[in-house]
């Protein structure tokens, strides 16, 4: 018995070699008694072996030139398979500011696809971006030899199916307290980990060189626990030496001028004023403001820092000083995690860079806020 069980072994040795591109379409494989060598096996037993892949067609023996790679079929079945919350995510109509680093990540992933002769699927989960209106029929196709990107804990409540099917995940996240609760769901998978908290903590702390000693926040969630850009904006302010703390939590439903304007207003007035601000990119990439201080009655002296540059914040006026994350990389860092021939669990963590602008600029003019 022992020889079936020996070249069963080599088989999916052999094929999953080629199935995982190490051996691409249309390249031969080494000569039978290199690859015997290679593989530790007699020429019989590798004989034996590629007779099978033949007549799957998996490779097709070329006599005098040897054995060349066909067809890479796993390839053709399983693509790699990008999850999204909506049909239209994608749209450049779309307001949320998550679906502009998603577009990024996608072309960094679709780019390493490309290179590596495999096709891209995007998979809507729900009909209305609604977490809890997940349609399980679109997730049939979930398998073991199924590759994923998931982002953000919006998906939670896929993850146990995930799970269950044993595939191959890259989850893209952030560091909040949803990871104590879905930890082993977490560790199964390869974590690509935004760090909010770091961005808004080095936020903090340009804003400090440049003379701000009243450093404002004004987001969203920022009320969650161990929310990541409230646990960086705080440790900035310690780190620091500030004793001054100002921060509103902006509502989920989407945002209007004239409600972000008066609850900016109010948050001025409550904390007697700020020198700075701290802000979500949602601000930007929802309002579609062309003028931030003129339209929210911003005084121009008030520098600003957006916690991620997702926005066309450049464009502005004044252009905005962001926290700029690599999403492209993101992206190809996620496929070539997912092609590689062997999977395992681990985590990156992904740090942002500022991108300074004229809204923390040194020339503002003395303005009141109206």
């Amino acid at each position: 018995m022992k020889p079936p069980i020996k070249k069963n072994e080599v088989y999916q040795k052999l094929k999953k070699a080629i199935d995982d591109g190490i051996h691409p379409g249309g390249s031969f494989l080494p000569n039978e008694t290199a690859l015997a060598q290679i593989m530790g096996i007699s020429r019989n037993t590798l004989r034996s072996v590629l007779t099978q892949l033949a007549e799957e067609k998996v490779i097709e023996r070329m006599y005098p030139k040897g054995t060349m790679v066909c067809v890479r079929r796993s390839k053709i079945q399983q693509p790699l398979t990008f999850l999204l919350p909506c049909a239209d995510f994608l749209s450049e109509t779309f307001p949320h500011m998550a679906a502009q680093s998603t577009r990024m990540m996608l072309k960094g992933f679709s780019q390493i696809a490309f290179e590596n002769d495999y096709r891209v699927e995007t998979v809507p989960v729900s009909p209305t971006n609604n977490a809890h209106e997940i349609d399980w029929r679109k997730l049939d196709f979930v398998n073991a030899d199924s590759r994923l990107v998931v982002t953000t804990y919006w998906y939670r409540e896929l993850f146990p199916l995930l799970l269950e099917r044993g595939c191959r995940v890259v989850f893209v996240n952030q560091q909040t307290f949803y990871s104590r609760l879905y930890s082993d769901f977490i560790n199964s998978c390869f974590r690509i980990t935004i760090n909010d908290s770091g961005a808004a903590e080095a936020a903090v702390e340009h804003l400090f060189r440049q003379g701000c000693r009243r450093i404002a926040l004004f987001q969203r969630y920022i009320s969650e626990p161990e929310q990541p850009t409230m646990c960086g904006y705080l440790a900035g302010l310690r780190k620091c030496g500030l004793k001054f703390t100002a921060w509103h939590e902006l509502p989920e439903q989407p945002l209007k001028q004239e409600n972000v304007k008066n609850r900016l207003k109010d948050l001025y007035n409550k904390s007697g004023g700020f020198d700075s601000l701290l802000i979500g990119p949602e601000i930007a990439v929802e309002l579609r403001l062309h003028n931030l201080y003129q339209s929210l009655g911003l005084p121009e002296n008030i520098k600003v820092i957006v916690s991620d540059d997702a926005g066309n914040n450049q464009w502005t006026t004044l252009p905005l000083t962001g926290m700029a994350f690599p999403c492209e990389e993101v992206g190809r860092i996620a496929a070539r995690h997912l092609l590689s021939p062997e999977f395992l669990p681990g985590e990156q963590i992904i740090n942002a860079r500022l991108i300074e602008r004229e809204s923390t600029s040194a020339a503002k003019s003395n303005l009141i806020l109206v």
